[in-house]
Order: structure tokens, then C-alpha cells, then sequence
């Protein structure tokens, strides 16, 4: 007698295969969405800052100010959207960009300082990338003002600054 079919042992085989495929194909979609994330913050980050230099160039200031100012990621961003409210008012942009996670708890929200005019730190904004190794130091297009903060130039950091200066 010729019995035709699948044993069990080959069925479950072929069951971990496809688990095992499909784990592999979601642990790098997940990459591709923090290279995705990472890639529309850079696009932000260089929207806005054209903006402020077009700005810069009509009204010789940095827009924003400090009256915002604690130190808190929350103040910040609170900052950022001022300043981009002034982008928007003066047709420089037209809508404020939000961090694709929002997330001030991990630092994934955009934030925003300026020091003011006569200060050579000028104004900054940064935010967190995702997808890049906490012992990274100096990411592409950063500026690093600081020593202990912000985009350090010494400190392992994964944030992506861009200063300003006066």
C-alpha cells in the first residue's frame, strides 16, 4: 500500500523554516523603518535650516527666543514649533515638521535654542537618531558646541545637531 501525503515531522520542518524566514524578514523591516524615520528627520532638519538662513538673510536674527526656555526636551520642542511659527509667519515654510515618533521620553522630538545675537553659539536645533550606534561621535552634518551636551564632541551621543551662528 502507497499512502501519499506529508508526515508530521516534514510539516513541522517546514512550519519553523517558514517562521524562521518570516522573523528574519520582519527584523529588517524594522530597520528600514528606523533608516525611513532617520532619513525624514535629516530632510526636517535641512528644511528648517535653510529656512532660518533665508530668514537670517531678511531680518539679520535668528528667529525664536528663550522665553520658553527649562531644560527639558517638553521646553524644547515647545521651542522648536515657536520658532517654526515664525518661519511660517514670515512664508519661509509652510507647516512645522514633528519628529515621526514624537517622543519626548526618548528624546525623539525636535528641539530648538538660540543663544542669541552676539553669542557665537548661535541657535540650534537637534533631535535623536534612531538608527545609529550610541558610541557614534560626531555624526554627519552635526556641529558640536558643547562638551558635556548636546552632540558632544567627545561623548558617545546618536543626536543629529545643526547650529546657526551669529
Amino acid at each position: 500500500m502507497n499512502k501519499r501525503g506529508f508526515t508530521l515531522i516534514e510539516l513541522l520542518v517546514v512550519i519553523a523554516i517558514i517562521g524562521l524566514l518570516s522573523s528574519v524578514v520582519l527584523a529588517s523591516l524594522n530597520s528600514a523603518r528606523m533608516k525611513a524615520r532617520d532619513a525624514k528627520r535629516l530632510a526636517d532638519f535641512k528644511q528648517v535650516s535653510t529656512a532660518m538662513h533665508l530668514y537670517y538673510d531678511a531680518f539679520g536674527i535668528f528667529p525664536g527666543d528663550n522665553t520658553l526656555y527649562a531644560n527639558s526636551p517638553e521646553s524644547h520642542n515647545a521651542q522648536f514649533e515657536a520658532m517654526v511659527q515664525q518661519l511660517i509667519s514670515a512664508k519661509f515654510m509652510n507647516a512645522v515638521p514633528k519628529d515621526p515618533l514624537n517622543n519626548a521620553a526618548t528624546g525623539n522630538v525636535y528641539m530648538y535654542y538660540n543663544y542669541g545675537p552676539g553669542n557665537a553659539a548661535g541657535a540650534i536645533i537637534t533631535t535623536n537618531f534612531e538608527n545609529v550606534p550610541a558610541t557614534t561621535t560626531a555624526l554627519y552634518g552635526s556641529c558640536r558646541p558643547f562638551t558635556t551636551n548636546w552632540c558632544s564632541s567627545t561623548l558617545a551621543q546618536t543626536y543629529l545637531c545643526m547650529c546657526h551662528s551669529y
